[in-house]
């Protein structure tokens, strides 16, 4: 499985089952993804020890991915430890609960915090004053055991029973029994089952319902794919029509209860060859097509895998290019980066529109399809035309109305 993905995103350290303590992992994926903005939920990863290479599959939403600095009411403060501001959730040593902060107030001698449980009416605690010059976890912890179901991996938790700060390090079976792994600060490791509707389906349960839910949604395909499963996970194998579909099983089992994620291993059927020229040339019909809104575009075709980068008018963006790209024969993957441009954003548009009347209106260019826009401070010429001295005609017609400014030629000859 290691092979299926090839690309390490970086590195963290999670409890290893074979050497029975928490090790460096290398988390890898099937593509070149960056954490630092964070990541879309649902995304296979396998993570791989980096002493024993004992691997396992975990997904992007058990991890934690840029969330230091957060503050939501899944992660709360401790008094004490953080700095406290309104709307906090916040938790005192030995409390019950954490309540919400609704007012701070700063005194000399003591600090004035006035705090909410459960929507009720506020209650006055005085503290005496701690300075916290330096926090560990600024966003806040989880609070264990009781937000055992919630903790992802990476997350900074309190302990409040062994009144202990740590970090949750990975999600194991244990017997029968599903459990966090939490490596707290005295390196003790602590493994909190937990509750019974966090707990995974036993994996022939899971793959049955799956199996009832695809045969409603995807009769057709039933007969092509084949499904396993694994501490709540589907790994779908077979094969499939074309990409939407690929995509729109991963999606249907994703949303299923019990499932912790899909991972897929299909192939979409290739019905005689389908070359990448093919496939550029079709989805090039596509962008050059008098529907389209899209500018600015490039293509990349390589073993049937496509990137599409374009900008578009963002009131006239839909999905409609990458659903009809999804449906072409061949096509195993798509990635589309498009930019969405504010419509203040555009200059020129009228003497683009302006332009591109004159060019269809002109003789000597019947039968060809032009497209102007203005990007990057350029005149950008897009489409296509039948000979090299139509290419040449467009352009200088272009230069024209362009006066100083500079044009781009990409117009393609058919």
């Amino acid at each position: 499985m290691r092979a299926l993905f090839p690309h390490r995103l970086y590195t963290q350290r999670l409890f290893c089952r074979r050497c029975q303590q928490v090790t460096e992992h290398g988390i890898f994926a099937r593509e070149q993804y960056s954490t630092l903005g964070g990541m879309e939920s649902h995304i296979p990863l396998l993570c791989s020890c980096d002493t024993c290479q004992t691997l396992f599959v975990a997904f992007s939403h058990e991890f934690v991915f840029c969330r230091t600095g957060q503050v939501n009411n899944e992660y709360t403060k401790v008094f004490g430890v953080n700095r406290i501001a309104p709307g906090n959730w916040l938790y005192f040593k030995g409390s019950q609960k954490p309540g919400i902060v609704k007012s701070v107030f700063q005194g000399p001698q003591k600090e004035i915090i006035n705090i909410s449980y459960d929507g009720g009416p506020e209650q006055k605690v005085e503290c005496a004053k701690i300075v916290i010059r330096s926090e560990e976890a600024p966003g806040g912890y989880r609070l264990l055991p009781a937000q055992s179901a919630h903790t992802l991996m990476g997350d900074p938790v309190y302990h409040s029973i062994r009144n202990q700060f740590g970090v949750a390090v990975g999600l194991v079976r244990d017997g029968d029994k599903d459990k966090l792994a939490v490596l707290l600060k005295d390196n003790t490791l602590v493994f909190i089952s937990l509750p019974e509707i966090s707990q995974n389906f036993p994996n022939d349960r899971l793959v049955e319902m799956v199996r009832v839910k695809l045969a409603q949604v995807f009769p057709e395909e039933m007969g092509h794919i084949a499904l396993d499963a694994g501490q709540g996970i589907i790994y779908l194998n077979g094969s499939v029509r074309n990409l939407s579909v690929k995509r729109a099983l991963v999606s249907c089992i994703n949303s299923l209860p019990h499932v912790r994620g899909c991972v897929d291993f299909t192939k979409v059927q290739q019905n005689g060859i389908v070359t990448d020229a093919q496939i550029e040339r079709s989805i090039l019909t596509l962008l050059e097509s008098p529907s389209s809104r899209l500018f600015d575009y490039r293509l990349k075709v390589a073993n049937g895998r496509v990137d599409v980068y374009a900008s578009c008018n963002e009131k006239y963006f839909s999905n409609d290019l990458e659903n009809r790209i999804m449906e072409m024969p061949g096509v195993q993957d798509l990635n589309c980066f498009i930019t969405r441009l504010p419509e203040d954003a555009l200059e020129n548009e009228l003497l683009c529109r302006q332009i591109e009347t004159d060019l269809a209106l002109n003789s000597l260019l019947q039968r060809c399809c032009i497209k102007v826009s203005y990007s990057k401070k350029k005149f950008l010429l897009e489409g296509f035309v039948r000979t090299a001295i139509q290419k040449q005609i467009a352009y200088l017609a272009t230069m024209k109305k362009a006066r100083t400014t500079g044009v781009e030629n990409r117009l393609r000859q058919i």
